[in-house]
């Protein structure tokens, strides 16, 4: 039977980039201030370039630095997180490509920096017309992948001894192989091939190393990338699937697919979310709800993936947050927020499609989803919080909902819970209060699973739905 993870990830980069001086405190307090509730601890080795002393690749200059006082932060990390008690995995990022086109090269890995033909949109590139992720190396190149198999063998080399596991994190940023849709899939064993190689490189020396792979949240976004996961579970190539969308939450994760698809009941499949979802922030509630969410449908633990990157917004990470997710049992703690889906940070075609925002006409309807755990009822108080920019009727599962007044008019309450406000945030991203309506729902009127919503619009003019969110009480 799989244990329940809870498993976090910190991208390297607010570590390796944030050390200080003091190198050996600054690991002492990120290990202590890592909570009991957290299992599985995975450490990202390397975006473009490297956040440890590699030969292969590039390392960044924290690491020079620190090398030459002789100390090497990312095994001095893991060895404290693994005397805490954590779960150890290396995540390595099969493609990252932020800022690719920087002149400074900064995340540009080394294959790339000698060989920039070596990338999925070299036509888009010659074009004109390329995007971030036109850059992304191409794994139908037996030189990429041959680049990345001596960085994944040099870091188990050096830190196998500290490690559970290993984490190819494929969906920063997903596109690996070069083509149309179908074309990508042609190329699939491409992908399973490489697998097969990494299984390889664990297992030197009699390690037993588990193979983690961050994939798309249904069998639909992995065949885009040409994850044959069929065939990853037919062979016994990884031992635990993550499926997370690219930088948001999705509500709705379809893990009994990716279960069944797999075909194989020994691997894990645990679903996952980042720090927000649409263009909202988590906070505590919504985490014990997209935690709950999780582990209703059917995964074996819960992802949270730039958790620590609270760092850049907050003076420190609130780990607070996350008491009672690692268990079932306590993730349902009340209060939580469900939301309906956005469609910011979702990539088409690769992520499931969203229901927001949507476009609703004078007088017209629109019908919505929400699932709600089983464990977060019976509920005593519910309330449902819509950004509508105009007065709209709620109807839960055919029954009306009730506008909530305080004397003669709508409260304009922008929001159930607190949310911490992003300074990055644009100010069109803030919602104003008198854009929204919050509304009474009948606690038993709500079901375990999904929950239909409909929206009349009461105006003459035409509005748009931007964000619908469920307290639970």
């Amino acid at each position: 039977m799989n244990m329940t993870r809870l498993m976090l990830d910190n991208d390297g980069s607010n570590f390796i980039l944030n050390l200080g001086e003091d190198i050996e405190t600054t690991i002492a307090e990120t290990v202590r201030e890592c909570p009991p509730d957290v299992t599985t601890y995975l450490l990202c080795s390397a975006a473009g370039t490297c956040y440890y002393p590699t030969k292969v690749g590039c390392p960044v200059p924290s690491v020079t630095a620190a090398l030459a006082h002789g100390l090497d932060p990312f095994v001095l990390l893991l060895r404290g997180l693994k005397a805490a008690g954590k779960e150890t995995f290396i995540t390595y990022r099969m493609n990252d490509v932020h800022n690719p086109t920087d002149t400074s090269q900064w995340n540009t890995p080394r294959i790339r920096r000698e060989h920039p033909e070596y990338v999925v949109g070299i036509d888009e590139i010659r074009a004109g017309k390329a995007e971030w992720m036109s850059y992304c190396l191409d794994y139908g190149r037996q030189e990429v992948r041959q680049y990345v198999l001596d960085i994944i063998a040099e870091q188990v080399e050096l830190y196998g001894d500290t490690l559970d596991g290993f984490q190819l994190d494929w969906m920063r940023f997903p596109r690996h192989l070069s083509g149309t849709p179908d074309e990508v899939w042609e190329k699939r064993e491409i992908i399973t091939g490489f697998l097969r190689e990494v299984r390889g490189i664990l297992r030197r020396g009699g390690r037993k190393i588990l193979l983690s792979a961050r994939v798309p949240t249904s069998p639909a976004g992995c065949r885009r990338l040409g994850f044959d996961l069929a065939a990853w579970g037919r062979e016994g190539l990884v031992d635990l699937i993550v499926a997370c969308p690219f930088l948001t939450t999705e509500w709705q994760i379809p893990i009994g697919e990716m279960r069944q698809w797999l075909g194989n009941q020994a691997v894990a499949v645990v679903g996952g979310s980042d720090m927000g979802f649409g263009r909202q922030p988590h906070g505590p509630e919504s985490l014990r709800g997209i935690a709950s969410t999780l582990y209703d449908l059917g995964s074996d633990g819960v992802y949270l993936f730039n958790f620590p990157c609270w760092s850049e917004y907050l003076a420190v990470r609130p780990y607070h947050w996350l008491a009672g997710l690692g268990d079932p049992r306590t993730a349902a703690a009340k209060p939580l927020l469900l939301a309906v889906e956005h469609s910011q940070h979702r990539l088409a075609s690769i992520d499931q499609p969203a229901q927001i925002p949507a476009a609703l006409p004078a007088g017209g309807v629109l019908d919505l989803t929400i699932h709600v755990p089983r464990s977060a009822l019976p509920a005593w108080r519910t309330r449902v919080l819509v950004r509508s920019h105009g007065d709209v009727a709620l109807q839960v599962n055919g029954r009306e909902a009730a506008h909530i007044l305080f004397g003669e008019r709508l409260p304009y309450r922008n929001s159930l819970f607190g949310e911490l406000d992003i300074p990055e945030n644009t100010p069109d991203m803030r919602v104003k209060p008198e854009d929204c309506r919050v509304f009474r729902v009948v606690p038993d009127t709500l079901m375990p699973g999904l929950n239909r919503l409909r929206l009349t619009n009461r105006t003459d003019r035409a509005i748009e739905i931007e964000r619908v969110n469920l307290g639970l009480w």
